[in-house]
């Protein structure tokens, strides 16, 4: 869209506001060749000819301001929602729980794409630990992405077949279910510029382990809303997941917490108001 808002601009006379979720460079931890090179630098452009630019978090803000160098004040940080209307009605469902695990299991979940970035092998990596500690818990990973096979071989690799359910892509209604069914949610990404899934999971009501990296970082206060762990660290991961594991008071205390601070930061009523508010500031610099 970056040459088609350049061109809008200049033949009517308008401000361009570009909303940047993530970047070439920090998908890629870095440009390596040509095609990456030629993205970043339509990034660039698209950034460089808009009147302001929206970010969804004190992370991206940063970055672009390191990638692009753009004026600190051009960038405005409105975070991702969620809504808050998804688990109404729905209950824990033990006749569906058992398609996954047995009732003496504890469900660690993790929901989202099985790509290298998401983190998703260092969870498998943190499951032997995890296990020694709770041998009665199993870990659901539900979606799919283009490292199956590896994770698969993995998880064999390690023994651990029989701890471990790959669920393929699940439905809207059947992911509300499984985090209503988790004990535990896990987001373990190593590039996350936001992370809409930990929203999900919080507002479900199930403690999560989120990485400390980009916008999960911002989201989770450790051991107040949630519990974090060292990004790309099986060893951490598995600590926060035990230790949540054999402290209900604690699941219970930040699950509540985590909660309240969704319904009240991430709806989407204060979120319209705010990208409201930064286009009428564009509109009043021409």
């Amino acid at each position: 869209v970056a040459t088609s808002a350049k061109t809008l601009k200049q033949a009517f006379g308008i401000p361009v506001v570009a909303t940047i979720h993530a970047t070439e460079a920090g998908r890629n931890s870095g440009i390596h060749d040509e095609a990456q090179r030629y993205i970043n630098d339509t990034e660039w452009m698209l950034t460089y000819e808009s009147t302001e630019v929206i970010v969804n978090s004190n992370y991206m803000k940063n970055e672009l301001q390191r990638l692009f160098g753009l004026p600190y004040e051009k960038i405005n940080v409105v975070p991702n929602g969620v809504n808050l209307n998804l688990y109404n009605g729905v209950e824990r469902d033990y006749d569906f729980r058992r398609q996954y695990a047995a009732d003496n299991e504890k469900i660690i979940l993790y929901v989202g794409r099985l790509v290298y970035e998401k983190g998703i092998q260092n969870l498998i990596a943190a499951m032997p630990k995890v296990l020694n500690g709770y041998h009665d818990s199993k870990l659901i990973i539900a979606g799919k992405g283009g490292m199956i096979d590896e994770l698969r071989d993995e998880v064999r690799r390690l023994g651990i077949e029989n701890k471990v359910y790959f669920t393929g892509y699940l439905k809207l209604n059947q992911v509300t279910k499984m985090y209503k069914c988790a004990d535990v949610a896990v987001f373990p990404s190593t590039y996350e510029p936001f992370g809409v899934v930990a929203l999900e999971g919080m507002l479900s009501g199930t403690p999560v382990v989120v990485s400390d990296v980009g916008g999960l970082n911002e989201i989770v206060q450790h051991r107040e809303n949630g519990m974090k762990s060292y990004a790309g660290n099986p060893n951490s991961i598995a600590d926060s997941i035990l230790e949540l594991l054999y402290n209900p008071g604690l699941c219970a205390e930040v699950s509540r917490a985590a909660k309240a601070k969704v319904i009240a930061q991430y709806n989407w009523t204060k979120i319209a108001q705010d990208t409201h508010f930064i286009y009428q500031k564009a509109i009043c610099q021409t």
